[in-house]
């Protein structure tokens, strides 16, 4: 099983939600079984490709808040509006065909005060007193525990940040996994699963921030769509219906 994680975080501003705060850190692990690994590799590697050579850009790689937000090199004079959500909608149907386990783990101030146990000192790379580095603890303290359940050999790529690309992670929690474990840092323009994992750590990100918006454009309830339509194989997302005038108190509850 190879499993790629990615984090995402908050822009930092003041929530009008009760529950989701601006200081959180997540981490967004897909799971895909390794028949899959080559075939995804390849496919995300020839989209980028054609997408360049029809778009006139030199992207290395697709990174969803830049192609989203059509930052450099998605800049708004080379990728129109519609031509940025139609890469977020491939990926949902590529995501819809296989649905690929997800796993999920938030770290923020309600997170701390709703386990008393505090997280002290370092294991490995990882500073527990630092809340994006709980967030990757405990997300591959989860990975363990669920792969422990029917063990196999685990290849786990962490997108580069706290480590070089190629440098290993995790080795002390998965110390006693029952099968071989192997977790490195890889570059995401190198590394399509990690690509992949990109996509999916902001398009949850992206559900939440708009979940909280006072209103919301016709792009967004397209958005919301799109990304619900995958119909995300995750058991730390709860899946309700709103009307599409929904409030952040509706979020809420």
């Amino acid at each position: 099983m190879h499993i790629a994680i990615d984090d995402t975080y908050s822009s930092l501003e003041q929530t009008s939600s009760r529950f989701v705060t601006e200081e959180r850190k997540a981490h967004v692990a897909v799971f895909v079984p390794d028949k899959d690994v080559n075939h995804i590799r390849e496919l995300i590697g020839a989209c980028l490709t054609e997408i360049n050579s029809q778009f006139g850009i030199e992207a290395d790689e697709f990174h969803f808040y830049d192609i989203y937000n059509r930052r450099t090199p998605w800049s708004k004079n080379k990728v129109t509006e519609r031509q940025n959500l139609a890469i977020f909608e491939f990926f949902a149907h590529i995501y819809s065909l296989y649905r690929w386990k997800v796993v999920i783990q938030t770290v923020d101030e309600i997170t701390i005060s709703d386990h008393p146990q505090k997280l002290q000192g370092k294991i490995g790379r990882l500073n527990l007193e630092d809340k994006a580095d709980q967030s990757l603890f405990m997300l591959l303290c989860k990975i363990k525990k669920d792969m422990e359940l029917n063990p196999e050999p685990l290849y786990v790529l962490i997108d580069e940040g706290k480590g070089k690309a190629g440098s290993e992670i995790g080795k002390e929690i998965f110390y006693n996994y029952s099968s071989s474990y192997t977790g490195k840092f890889a570059s995401s323009s190198d590394e399509g699963l990690i690509q992949l994992a990109d996509f999916l750590a902001y398009s949850i990100n992206r559900l939440t921030v708009l979940g909280m918006k006072k209103s919301r454009t016709e792009v967004d309830l397209w958005f919301i769509d799109i990304i619900c339509s995958m119909n995300i194989n995750c058991e730390d997302i709860n899946k309700v219906v709103l009307p599409k005038n929904f409030t952040v108190e509706d979020f809420d509850r």
